[in-house]
């Protein structure tokens, strides 16, 4: 459906950049060349802040993807330019109460199209038909495009002193750019782009409240080309032309993935494979607290950042593993996890198998006779009725009912689990912070995990 991206430039341009990845992996210092933020949301008042910075010598070219929560299709895509040491950042927020969503920006960093004042609403053609995309079956209202999950992915790094390179930069402190060639010539201008370059953080802010749950973007290597093509062709979803030289497949990628102090090396005959390798977990678990005494709600967020590719009928004809179901009407791909409950005296509760049906899941710890999570006010919300005031969950994404979920490389060796991210969110509300004034507190915190790999689905061997 999709053309391949454009090939390498000639060696003679880049032989004296620096070296891309080879192979895809995840940082947990916080740098690579594309970053997933697990959750945007302007439910209930609330706004979502994005920061991108460019920690490299070289300038880069990225694609920011903003997609729904449902299935993650793209809502709004459009390309960055950020010089050397650059930072863009923007916001998305609500229009109106009842409506969609805008991303807006006042940042003076390339865009291309440029975003306008006004800002760039997300549009529901990406899952409700006249684009691309055809319509999915799930919910149709602009309004599901106010949650979801955003990805920022390298296309390219700018050849030094390249016209390029010049009309991304800024001409003098506080000047804009003049964003000369920072449109569909930029391919020219570009050489693969450099590993553990890019970071970023987001917010989720509500001014009102006062209530600020920050938390920083997962950041990965997966590639060593240059994707950008001056077309639409990737837009997409441009993880799935993750690659590794080192594959002994023409569209495979080599996977780094890390268990504990272990470290293996796994050959993917599909780039999205390695991609959703590093980003697997047989389990995960967090904390809760729902105290009355406290004002106390929580919020678990979990996303499946490479779920579409593997579920959505647009990319493929059936579902893939590691999930058992293609999305469709009206508007779900069911996936189990068991998941038990533990007080904080080490009591528990039993084992249940909780339903995920999207790719942005938010876990509330409330009684299901609401509608919307209790901290985020995500519709996308799985309640789940606490086992006591305060404790600890296990979340079993290898096994949920009668479902195993695995991803197997070609040599035979199994990944078990889901490939997951996210965080737990808290917040508590003090009504008698002093007379008349009432405080709120939250945090976010990411998820304990746990990495399975075995030699085969058949031997429980650990991999070496």
């Amino acid at each position: 459906m999709f053309e391949r991206p454009l090939a390498l430039l000639a060696l003679s341009a880049v032989m004296s950049l620096p070296n891309p990845a080879h192979a895809v992996a995840f940082n947990a210092r916080g740098l690579g060349q594309a970053l997933v933020y697990p959750y945007y949301t302007v439910n209930r008042g609330q706004d979502t802040l994005i920061t991108v910075v460019n920690d490299g010598a070289l300038g880069a070219l990225a694609l920011v993807i903003v997609d729904e929560g449902y299935n993650g299709r793209a809502v709004k895509f459009f390309n960055l330019f950020l010089a050397p040491h650059d930072v863009w950042t923007a916001r998305v927020s609500a229009l109106g109460e009842t409506g969609g969503a805008a991303l807006y920006s006042a940042d003076t960093s390339c865009t291309w199209p440029p975003i306008p004042p006004g800002g760039f609403p997300l549009v529901s053609s990406a899952y409700a038909g006249g684009s691309i995309f055809p319509p999915d079956g799930g919910p149709s209202s602009i309004t599901r495009t106010r949650e979801g999950f955003i990805q920022v992915v390298a296309l390219g790094a700018v050849i030094p002193e390249s016209p390029l390179d010049l009309g991304i930069r800024h001409p003098s402190p506080g000047a804009a750019p003049t964003c000369a060639n920072a449109d569909s010539s930029a391919g020219s201008h570009l050489a693969p782009p450099v590993a553990d370059t890019l970071g970023g953080s987001a917010a989720i802010v509500n001014v009102g409240e006062g209530t600020f749950f920050a938390y920083a973007a997962n950041a990965l290597d997966f590639t060593e080309q240059v994707l950008f093509s001056g077309s639409a062709n990737i837009e997409a979803n441009p993880l799935r032309f993750a690659n590794s030289a080192a594959s002994a497949f023409p569209t495979g990628a080599v996977a780094h993935v890390a268990s504990g102090d272990e470290h293996f090396a796994i050959d993917y005959e599909q780039g999205i494979d390695a991609v959703s390798a590093v980003f697997m977990q047989e389990s995960i678990s967090n904390d809760y607290l729902v105290a009355a005494g406290l004002g106390a709600n929580t919020d678990w967020v979990i996303t499946f950042p490479t779920k579409a590719l593997y579920t959505d009928p647009f990319y493929l004809d059936s579902v893939r593993a590691p999930f058992v179901e293609t999305f469709g009407a009206p508007g779900a791909s069911n996936v189990l996890a068991d998941a038990v409950q533990y007080d904080q005296e080490e009591g528990h509760g039993a084992t249940t198998a909780l339903t995920l049906p999207w790719v942005v899941n938010v876990i509330s710890f409330r009684e299901a006779s609401h509608e919307a999570s209790g901290v985020l006010g995500s519709a996308l919300a799985i309640p789940v009725a606490p086992f006591a005031e305060s404790g600890t969950m296990t979340l079993d994404l290898a096994h949920g009912g009668d479902e195993t979920h695995v991803i197997t490389a070609a040599d035979g060796r199994v990944l078990h689990g889901l490939p997951a991210t996210g965080f737990m969110v808290y917040n508590i509300i003090n009504a008698n912070a002093a007379p008349g004034k009432l405080a709120n507190y939250g945090g976010t915190f990411p998820y304990r995990s746990i990495v399975s790999c075995t030699t085969s689905a058949v031997d429980a061997t650990p991999c070496e």
